[in-house]
C-alpha cells in the first residue's frame, strides 16, 4: 500500500488528530508541517485536573478523598507554572481560583461513584488498531480500562451534550478492547456537581466514520510530498482571527498558516 503519511513523517494517527482534521483540517496540516503551540484551553485544563484526582482515587481505593483532592490541586499548580513558562495566550490567573474552588466538591461527588464501578484494570491504557484501508495504525489512550468496559472522562461546567467526536473516540476504545464503551461527564459548577454517564450505542458506525475521515486525511496528503503544495492544493482558508473561543490558534500556528496558506 502506498503510504502518503510516510512522506510527511506521520507514523500513526490518533482519535484526537482525526477529530481535529474533521473540525479544522487547515490547523491539522499546519501541525503536520511542524508549527505547534502549547495551548492551555480552560476546558482541557479543568478536565486534566479532575481526571488526575479520579485516577488517583481509583488506583488507591483505600486512601481518603482528601489525598485525591491534593493531587488534583498539585496538577493545577503544575499547569499554572507551565502556562507562565510557555507564555501562553490564556489568562490562567483569571481561572485559577475558580478551578480550585470546584475541585473538592466535584471529586467528593464523583469518586465514590467511580469506586463503585469496581477495580480499574489500567488507567491511560494505550490501545492500537490497524484498519485494512490505512498504511499506519491508529493509537489512543483509554482514560479508564476495566475488565469489561472502557470509560472516557470529560469534565464540563455546563449541561453536557453528546458530541460526535467524543462518540468516535470512545467507540474506538471499545473496538480495541472488546469492552462496553461509556462516556462520563463530570459536571462541576458553583451550583451543581454530578456524574452523568452515557452508554455509547452503535459503536460500529462511529468507528466506520473514523476510518472514513482517516482515509480523507490520507488522500489529502497524497496530493504532494511537499506540505506547502498540499496546503495550496487543498484550497482551504484557515480562520486565524481567534474570534472563535473554541477554535484558538497559537502564535506558531498562525505563523505556519500564513506561510503555508499565504493568508
Amino acid at each position: 500500500m502506498i503510504n502518503p503519511f510516510e512522506k510527511h513523517k506521520v507514523e500513526y494517527l490518533s482519535p484526537s488528530s482525526i477529530n481535529k482534521f474533521r473540525k479544522n483540517p487547515a490547523k491539522w496540516l499546519v501541525n503536520i508541517a511542524g508549527f505547534r503551540d502549547s495551548l492551555y484551553a480552560p476546558a482541557m485544563t479543568f478536565g486534566n485536573v479532575i481526571e488526575t484526582g479520579i485516577t488517583h482515587a481509583c488506583m488507591k481505593p483505600h486512601t481518603h478523598i482528601d489525598e485525591s483532592v491534593s493531587m488534583a490541586i498539585e496538577k493545577l499548580n503544575i499547569i499554572h507554572e507551565e502556562v507562565h513558562e510557555a507564555k501562553a495566550e490564556y489568562d490562567f490567573d483569571k481561572w485559577y481560583k475558580f478551578y480550585e474552588s470546584l475541585i473538592a466538591p466535584a471529586l467528593y461527588k464523583t469518586i465514590p461513584i467511580y469506586k463503585s464501578f469496581g477495580p480499574v484494570k489500567q488507567p491511560q491504557a494505550k490501545v492500537e488498531y490497524q484498519f485494512d484501508s490505512l498504511p499506519i495504525p491508529v493509537i489512543g489512550y483509554v482514560d479508564m480500562l476495566y475488565e469489561d468496559k472502557v470509560r472516557d472522562i470529560k469534565a464540563t461546567m455546563r449541561q453536557p451534550v453528546l458530541r460526535s467526536d467524543y462518540l468516535r473516540q470512545t467507540s474506538f476504545y471499545a473496538l480495541c478492547t472488546g469492552c462496553e464503551p461509556y462516556l462520563d461527564y463530570v459536571v462541576a459548577n458553583k451550583s451543581n456537581q454530578e456524574l452523568i454517564t452515557y452508554h455509547v450505542g452503535d459503536a460500529q458506525s462511529h468507528v466506520k466514520d473514523m476510518e472514513r475521515i482517516a482515509n480523507k486525511m490520507m488522500k489529502l496528503l497524497s496530493f504532494s510530498s511537499d506540505i506547502h503544495e498540499v496546503c495550496q492544493m487543498s484550497c482551504l482558508e484557515p480562520d486565524i482571527s481567534n474570534e472563535d473561543f473554541m477554535n484558538q490558534w497559537g502564535p506558531k500556528e498562525i505563523e505556519g498558516a500564513k506561510k503555508l496558506f499565504e493568508v
